[in-house]
């Protein structure tokens, strides 16, 4: 027999036995906290969005988080717009110039780097689809339809993550493909966009969006039976930094007249 108070093989097999019990034990009832916490907090969603899209607005061909991004940005943005605001619209037909440092203009260039590497993961509409973006607008000559990810709105400005995409058939009879980056950001003023004075932003005032899609602009509130915005710190920025959609207006025009039929609404 073993000395007395050494253990024996019996007994160092019953205590490993219950140690390795009791560990699994316990991720079991880990996993299943956690698994209960994650329920828990999807229906806590889920509820929160119904309550949201209970206001009566047809939202019904949006995807739920589209949909949902789409009514807060409208609450969030119900005041009147304020008498004397503008669209900040530079309708020139001359490039705008600028005299980048060099520090400037490495900077930018890097920014430019960066969304033109994205263009072959956002260039066909099955792709844009999958990342959430969905149809805001008809077509517009010279600038396309305009394809938007709700969610993206009042994200800071990135240059390689747009909210709004531009898209437009090159070859006529064929698919749309996208022509042009578009941000939209929510800032006071005019956003820090891409490094220098190149670009141009603007906003759309008073805008209603009738089940997700542009109806007008220059509307009150009680004019638009869909999601209104004010728009006053919503500001726009088209980028053509597509390879092959080059536009002669200058990189960050609202239009490009490589896609213009008629005169792109613009003055000669």
């Amino acid at each position: 027999m073993p000395p007395t108070g050494e253990p024996t093989e019996h007994n160092k097999a019953a205590r490993v036995i219950p140690r390795s019990l009791g560990l699994t034990l316990f991720l079991v009832a880990l996993a299943a906290g956690l698994l209960a916490v994650y329920f828990a907090s999807q229906a806590s969603t889920a509820e929160a969005n119904a309550e949201i899209l209970k206001d009566g607005v047809d939202r019904s061909s949006l995807p739920v988080d589209q949909a949902v991004a789409l009514a807060e940005l409208a609450l969030s943005r119900s005041a009147p717009v304020p008498e004397g605001e503008g669209h900040d619209h530079d309708h020139s037909h001359v490039s705008p110039t600028y005299d980048f440092t060099p520090e400037e203009k490495a900077e930018f260039d890097a920014q430019w780097a960066a969304a033109v590497a994205r263009v072959e993961d956002l260039d066909t509409l099955e792709e844009i689809s999958a990342l959430g973006y969905v149809k805001a607008s008809g077509h517009t000559d010279g600038s396309g339809s305009h394809y938007i990810n709700w969610t993206m709105v009042d994200r800071p400005f990135d240059p390689a993550y747009p909210s709004m995409l531009l898209f437009d058939q090159l070859v006529r009879g064929e698919e749309p493909k996208l022509i042009a980056y578009s941000y939209w950001v929510a800032s006071d003023g005019p956003p820090e966009g891409f490094v220098g004075g190149l670009d141009r932003w603007h906003r759309h005032l008073g805008i209603c969006f009738i089940d997700g899609k542009i109806a007008d602009e220059n509307l009150t509130r009680d004019e638009c039976v869909g999601d209104w915005l004010n728009g006053v710190d919503l500001w726009m920025l088209h980028a053509w930094v597509v390879p092959g959609v080059e536009n002669e207006y200058g990189i960050f025009h609202a239009v490009n007249p490589l896609l213009c039929e008629h005169a792109c609404g613009l003055e000669n």
